[in-house]
């Protein structure tokens, strides 16, 4: 990489967060109607060629606690050396109870007692996801215009670099 000024690189950090601030609100706009449930993959074609693969993740499942109070009197309870002086439990056991939780399916301690104030639900929702295939990127050359679907409120061509005559 070439030596950068700082103020050289504040005018490409800027420039690019732009494009960036773009291309996340296009992809919010287009993400809706992928219609892909949690696991399905399907391919991304370019008229015949293949640019890869957009695939929706599974949501995690996670143990969270959800009434703080009453998780802290649990573990007050049956661990009391693990309370600290706010009282709150620490950090690595909380996350050690939270893990026995997720790993028996259901809010339990290693003992099965029910820890109260804690459920097993979802963290972070579905994402898309995009595996892109081997010389993918090459296809970027060859995008018209005339290839990219027309979508209300977003420059498809303008954000990918493609000129209304074909050339980049």
């Amino acid at each position: 990489m070439s030596d950068l000024t700082p103020k050289e690189a504040r005018l490409v950090f800027a420039l690019l967060k732009m494009r960036a601030s773009q291309i996340s609100a296009a992809l919010k706009l287009v993400t809706p109607f992928i219609e892909q449930e949690p696991g399905d993959k399907n391919a991304a074609m370019l008229g015949a060629a293949r640019l890869g693969k957009v695939a929706k993740s599974e949501p995690e499942v996670k143990a969270i606690v959800t009434d703080r109070d009453k998780f802290v009197a649990f573990v007050q309870e049956t661990a009391p050396t693990e309370v600290e002086h706010a009282p709150t439990v620490r950090t690595a056991y909380e996350m050690k109870l939270l893990e026995t939780a997720l790993k028996a399916g259901a809010p339990v301690d290693e003992h099965g007692q029910e820890i109260p104030g804690v459920e097993i639900g979802y963290g972070s929702s579905p994402r898309q996801n995009f595996y892109a295939d081997d010389g993918a990127e090459r296809l970027l050359g060859v995008v018209e215009e005339k290839d990219l679907p027309q979508i209300d409120g977003i420059d498809l061509a303008g954000l990918l670099g493609v000129r209304k005559d074909g050339s980049q």
